[in-house]
């Protein structure tokens, strides 16, 4: 495979889908919400049994291969179901690229995924600050405590009133956990939908040899200090947790990504140490990591139940890692697989 092919690809949140239609090659689409092109089909949560939304589409076609590859991936909204790797699902659809197959030696690499994201068929628009602010208004307790001075010409004591406690849980509101009523799941229960674009991810040389040059340099510093304190202890970041901090500081070089996309040789960004999966549920083959999503994609996803527009706070999670099939498994007559996905939760140190 190419070098080219090896680089990380990052989703960013594009346009709004205004209306969806259920066209011959829908599949070929990313993006994030609506309906698949399965017929409106949303599997089951395995822990609570309700309808679980699309929550993002990606198509993906491999290098040497005959089929058309989408994946669809789905979480549980209910809030007892969050942060939890069996409340999401991972369908992969495949469908024989007929007409491409006959005259053609090999099929498109997913790096059309990125060559092909931002074509919509329209004239390009210009974008305004694509940056989004909170809206918040200020409380004010009106029942502040209050001194008057009584008595004055007895002995000038002051006396205060007694302050009122104010009877809100901090922590609940905190807590944005919203239940959907039992009800709604037997609605058309889908997140808002919208187009994904895509870009590379920025690594140039001269960065990549300015890292090295300072990582020289720090391990020269270290030994120097070791020798000098032999109690010497490796330092932390202040959370104490290394993972975290290269998580955080690889996703802040491209702010708003997503989603990171790298099937081949690609590695997967955790928040903590965890195994990896290694085995195909299906064909009992290796598996490889393809896709990671990421917790800024939380901010887009606005739950609609019928003609209910219920808003955000439906869904958390820290990331999401998607491991697929290596020699990606497939029979004669088979409509989708499930492929793995390993949740982590955003945790406080």
């Amino acid at each position: 495979m190419s070098k080219a092919s090896r680089k990380v690809l990052l989703g960013f949140v594009d346009e709004h889908i205004e209306s969806e239609s259920c066209s011959d090659d829908s599949y070929t689409i990313n993006k994030i919400g609506g309906f698949s092109d399965t017929q409106n089909f949303s599997p089951k949560c395995p822990l609570c049994n309700r309808r679980t939304p699309l929550l993002i589409q990606i198509y993906a076609p491999l290098i040497n291969s005959i089929y058309h590859r989408t994946l669809y991936i789905h979480a549980c909204v209910s809030p007892g179901c969050w942060n939890k790797s069996q409340s999401w699902i991972c369908l992969r659809r495949q469908w024989v690229a007929v007409d491409d197959y006959d005259d053609k030696q090999q099929s498109p690499t997913f790096i059309e995924w990125c060559d092909d994201a931002d074509d919509w068929g329209e004239e390009p628009l210009t974008e305004e600050n694509g940056n989004s602010t909170v809206k918040s208004q200020a409380i004010e307790i009106c029942d502040s405590a209050s001194a008057e001075l009584e008595n004055s010409d007895a002995d000038d004591n002051v006396v205060a009133e007694p302050i009122e406690i104010p009877n809100t849980n901090c922590l609940q509101l905190l807590d944005s956990r919203k239940e959907i009523p039992s009800d709604h799941f037997n609605m058309n229960v889908y997140f808002e939908p919208y187009y994904i674009s895509v870009a590379y991810e920025e690594s140039s040389d001269k960065v990549k040899e300015h890292a090295n040059n300072l990582l020289h340099n720090y391990q020269n510093n270290e030994m120097i200090l070791e020798e000098k304190n032999e109690g010497y202890e490796k330092s932390l970041p202040a959370h104490g947790d290394k993972f975290f901090e290269t998580f955080a500081s690889i996703i802040r070089k491209n702010p708003g990504q997503i989603l990171r996309y790298c099937r081949t040789e690609g590695k997967p960004l955790f928040l903590y140490e965890e195994s990896e999966p290694n085995k195909c549920t299906n064909c009992q083959g290796k598996l490889l990591f393809e896709l990671q999503i990421l917790p800024s994609l939380i901010t887009y996803l606005k739950l609609i139940c019928g003609d209910d527009h219920l808003g955000s706070g439906h869904l958390e999670f820290g990331t999401a890692l998607i491991y697929t099939c290596e020699n990606n498994c497939w029979n004669e007559g088979d409509t989708y697989k499930y492929e793995c996905v390993i949740v982590q939760e955003e945790k406080l140190f």
